[in-house]
Order: structure tokens, then C-alpha cells, then sequence
């Protein structure tokens, strides 16, 4: 890669970290400015379009460039479908996935604040993401001899049913990691203590979840007649 080249793609990243920087401070991506943004980066707004058409370009390239590459390597890395290789395969899972919400916050926090979003282009790149995960997960999930008895339909929506419950966990972690992070009084003991509590019930909930689905039984017609 070419100097220039190389100047380009840091200043396209730097794009990507201002507005994950904004979203972090509680600003909704659909409320930045290409001014804002630009402001943060260093650059006069003209600098913006040789890498982006508008803002909703900015918010789908940040999405599938940085964020997919995040859920890429979280898929890669999960091992509650897959053929069971050691044990407490969930409960290593679920540690895996908070850990890595852990290392990149304001991924996560962008992930879930703008999957609902005002924005179109954002939004529905965040679906199409969650949805091919999704579908990694259920993929997964047919190769563990615990959930060969249901049909794919109904490991779909049970893959669905487990990513939309971990998505549901991680403000809560994000704000246990923030606290301790940025609160000099607090009792890190007790932050500790808190975060194991609630590793052990995001645990229980995902056994639950997928030990309970051991017990389904799908129906020959999975899906609603129009």
C-alpha cells in the first residue's frame, strides 16, 4: 500500500472513530453533522466527500467495515452451536462474547443504539448484519447433536431468539465496564462482584434458552399459511 493510499484509509478511520466518538457521549447517529464530524476529524467538510457522499454513506460504510468485522470475528469465536469440544461450552460463550464488549465499547454501544436508529442506511445495515449472524448461529447450532431434532426452521428462530437476548445485556455490561472504568470512588470489589453476578445470570438465561430448546419438538408446518 502506497503512502497516500495508507493517509487515506487512516483518514476514512478517522471518520469512523468521530462518530463513534459523538454516539459515545449519548448523541444519536441521525442527530451528527457533517460538520460535526469533520470538526472532530480536522478537516474542512470538503475533505469529507472524497471518501463519503453524505452522512448515511458514513454510517453504512462505518457499519460494514468496522462493526461487521467485530461480529466476524464474534462468530468465529462463539461455541454455543458448534459440536461440543470442552466443557461449560456456554457458559465460556457467553463470557467470550461480555469480555469482547469489554474491548470495544463504543462498537457495541453503536451496535445497539442505532439498530433502532433514525437512520435508514445504518439501520438497515445493522439488520443485515444481526440477520447473517443470525444465520451463522443457526448454522451452528445444527451441528450440535443436541439440536439435530429440530428442523431449520425453528433453529433459526431460536438463533434469533439468542442473539436478540445477548444484544439485551449489553448496555448493562457496557455500563459495569464504564463505571470501573471512570470512577475513581467506586468500590472495584463491588464492581467485580457485580459483573460476576451478572456473567453467572446471562449464563443461566442462555442455558435456559438452549437447553430448554433440547426439549422442543417442530411441528411438520413451521410457518403461517398466508
Amino acid at each position: 500500500m502506497s503512502s497516500r493510499e495508507q493517509k487515506k484509509l487512516q483518514t476514512r478511520h478517522a471518520f469512523f472513530n468521530a462518530v463513534l466518538d459523538l454516539c459515545m457521549t449519548g448523541q444519536a447517529f441521525s442527530s451528527i453533522s457533517l460538520r460535526q464530524v469533520t470538526r472532530e476529524v480536522g478537516v474542512v467538510p470538503t475533505a469529507f466527500y472524497r471518501h463519503f457522499d453524505d452522512m448515511e454513506s458514513l454510517g453504512r460504510a462505518l457499519v460494514i467495515e468496522e462493526l461487521g468485522s467485530t461480529l466476524a470475528i464474534l462468530s468465529d469465536s462463539l461455541q454455543i452451536g458448534r459440536k461440543r469440544s470442552f466443557d461449560r461450552q456456554i457458559a465460556k460463550s457467553i463470557q467470550l462474547f461480555l469480555y469482547m464488549v469489554s474491548d470495544q465499547p463504543y462498537y457495541w454501544q453503536f451496535l445497539v443504539s442505532e439498530r433502532y436508529g433514525g437512520s435508514d442506511a445504518v439501520r438497515k445495515a445493522i439488520s443485515d448484519l444481526v440477520k447473517n449472524h443470525t444465520q451463522n448461529l443457526a448454522d451452528d447450532l445444527a451441528l450440535q447433536p443436541a439440536f439435530t431434532h429440530i428442523n431449520a426452521y425453528d433453529r433459526r428462530l431460536l438463533a434469533e431468539a439468542g442473539i436478540n437476548m445477548f444484544f439485551s445485556w449489553i448496555i448493562d455490561w457496557l455500563e459495569l465496564t464504564y463505571t470501573e472504568d471512570h470512577d475513581d470512588e467506586i468500590d472495584l470489589n463491588e464492581i467485580e462482584k457485580n459483573k460476576q453476578l451478572m456473567l453467572h445470570n446471562c449464563t443461566r438465561q442462555a442455558q435456559m434458552l438452549f437447553y430448554g430448546a433440547y426439549n422442543w419438538k417442530s411441528s411438520e408446518e413451521t410457518r403461517l399459511k398466508d
